[in-house]
């Protein structure tokens, strides 16, 4: 399946395989290095250092394993709204009523998405305190909690936005 499938009515953004994969890589290298650590470690600062590699690579290979058979969309606009799941605060559905505006902006390594809405405590209020928090912080400077960031962008950010605009109703 391609990363952005564009059908009259509708477009639905995947994310790039190959993040989960290198996650998903990196996490069991991590954790086979933490379990020779236990394995062959004598002293106890080894064995320690064994338990936190194999944690952490734990949990990195499952959070990858997790984003590549979740197959869950990053974005779906339709022209009764956008469907964020690749934002950092993923706010779910929302109406075009909540959209505001529909900007890019410059960041490292390309440009980013950031989907205006028009009341972010509504939306921060649907997800994690955690995801609130950091969507705090982002709406704070970038203006919005619904931004998405050129790591995950699969296309140009301009591209994402163009679409976003053609499928919003004219009546917003």
């Amino acid at each position: 399946m391609s990363a952005v499938v564009r059908e009259p009515g509708r477009v639905v953004v995947q994310a790039p395989r190959a993040v989960p994969v290198m996650t998903l890589v990196t996490g069991v290298i991590v954790l086979a290095a933490g379990l020779w650590l236990l394995a062959t470690g004598a002293s106890g600062g080894v064995v320690v250092m064994g338990i936190v590699l194999a944690f952490f690579g734990a949990v990195s290979a499952g959070t990858g394993a997790r984003r590549l058979l979740r197959g869950k969309p990053l974005l779906v606009v339709t022209a009764e709204g956008v469907d964020d799941g690749g934002s950092v605060v993923a706010a779910g559905f929302l109406p075009w009523s909540e959209v505001g505006s529909v900007d890019v902006l410059p960041a490292r390594g390309g440009a980013m998405l950031v989907i205006g809405v028009r009341d972010p405590e509504a939306v921060l209020a649907r997800t994690t305190p955690a995801r609130a928090k950091v969507g705090r912080a982002q709406a704070g400077r970038l203006g919005s909690p619904v931004v998405l960031p050129p790591t995950v962008l699969p296309v140009p950010a301009q591209e994402l936005a163009d679409d976003l605009e053609r499928l919003r109703p004219d009546a917003v």
